[in-house]
């Protein structure tokens, strides 16, 4: 049993009843077309003649469905509908002569004159090729929307055409042999780009009145790109400030003399205690915290350190005796290591005796602290 290709006819929504008709078209449609009728084998196609096959004759079948539903459409007045069906039928088969005069009386009704003119001119070229007799018709048809036709002519000139300039009109390419000719357009709103290699890209939307109208877009001289822009420097990052350093150097000498060691034990004695008073204050704030950090605990503070006023009171003044009972033990701690480092290095060696020397160097940053000392004996 021989099946019967089928095909989708493709619609938007407000076209359901369109569909459903080619459907059902395309369902019944007889095996070869009606004389007249879109798929219809031309003539001599029967006796076997050379090249009598038409290119869409696999599809006659659909291109049927499609002529009939696109008939329907336009005698309900739903015209742009049936365009789109018939554009579809062609697609099928482009050479189907009845099929494009519709179609080209379809265009002509909805307004796009330079469309129909060309789907009346392509079909009168196609039939008079075959020796079909419609050619006749299909020239009448054309010559008769020629008088009516807009026409957009786009000018370039020929000293400010860039290398490689490209034109557009409504997305599709204009060849340069067509630039300067008035050719037909549909009436209404159209897009004309021009773009080359370096140079900025142009565009322009013209409306072209309907009968006869003449239009003359002028291109002009496309304008170089601006060169790219040198990236900015960047902004020289600061350098990282140098930690505070107090070093503190001592060295025993021969030519000194002993009046200079012992000052210089003085001194060390002197810094010593004042880092024995540091480190007592701090041992005493410690204290302090400790206690109030207890006191708040006791009575005033629960588990998930939620307090009441005495409370918050108390840890503010554990807080702050902890941070000076840190400074205290830091300060004593830097000034006991000051009055080592003097106190061994005071010279007190005779004659001929080596020499000692050393250096300590505390260096201070943002969250840190080092120590560094040094020394030879």
């Amino acid at each position: 049993m021989r099946r019967r290709a089928r095909t989708k006819v493709r619609c938007s929504l407000p076209r359901g009843i369109a569909c459903a008709l080619a459907a059902l078209s395309l369902s019944v449609a007889p095996a070869s077309g009606a004389a007249g009728e879109p798929g219809a084998a031309p003539p001599g196609a029967a006796h076997g003649e050379p090249g009598a096959t038409p290119p869409g004759a696999g599809h006659k079948e659909q291109v049927l469905a499609l002529y009939q539903v696109a008939t329907q459409l336009l005698d309900s007045g739903r015209v742009a509908e049936a365009c789109a069906v018939l554009e579809q039928g062609r697609t099928l088969d482009p050479t189907a002569i009845n099929l494009l005069l519709r179609l080209g009386d379809c265009l002509a009704r909805a307004g796009r004159s330079a469309s129909a003119w060309n789907v009346f001119s392509e079909a009168a070229a196609i039939a008079k090729s075959a020796g079909d007799p419609r050619a006749a018709r299909a020239a009448a048809l054309a010559g008769a929307l020629e008088p009516r036709l807009s026409r957009m002519e786009i000018a370039v000139p020929a000293a400010g055409a860039a290398p490689g300039l490209e034109i557009r009109r409504d997305g599709v390419l204009v060849l340069p042999a067509q630039w300067g000719q008035a050719l037909p357009v549909d009436p209404g709103t159209h897009t004309i780009e021009a773009r080359a290699p370096g140079r900025r890209r142009w565009s322009l939307a013209r409306a072209v009145p309907p009968d006869g109208a003449r239009v003359v877009v002028d291109v002009p001289a496309l304008e170089p790109e601006p060169p790219p822009r040198a990236l900015a420097a960047a902004p020289p990052v600061p350098r990282k400030q140098a930690p505070a350093v107090v070093a503190i150097a001592g060295q025993a000498g021969g030519d000194r003399g002993d009046g200079v060691g012992r000052g210089q034990r003085v001194l060390a004695l002197a810094t010593g205690g004042a880092g024995l008073v540091g480190l007592g204050l701090g041992a005493v704030f410690g204290v302090q915290a400790i206690s109030r950090r207890d006191a708040s605990n006791r009575s005033h503070c629960d588990a998930q350190n939620r307090c009441d006023a005495a409370g918050v009171a108390l840890r503010a003044d554990a807080q702050a005796a902890g941070h000076a009972s840190t400074i205290a033990f830091s300060a004593g701690a830097a000034a006991l290591l000051a009055a080592g480092v003097l106190f061994w290095t005071a010279p007190s060696r005779p004659a001929g005796a080596p020499a000692r020397s050393a250096t300590a160097s505390a260096s201070v940053g943002p969250g840190a602290f080092s120590l560094v000392v040094k020394g030879s004996y």
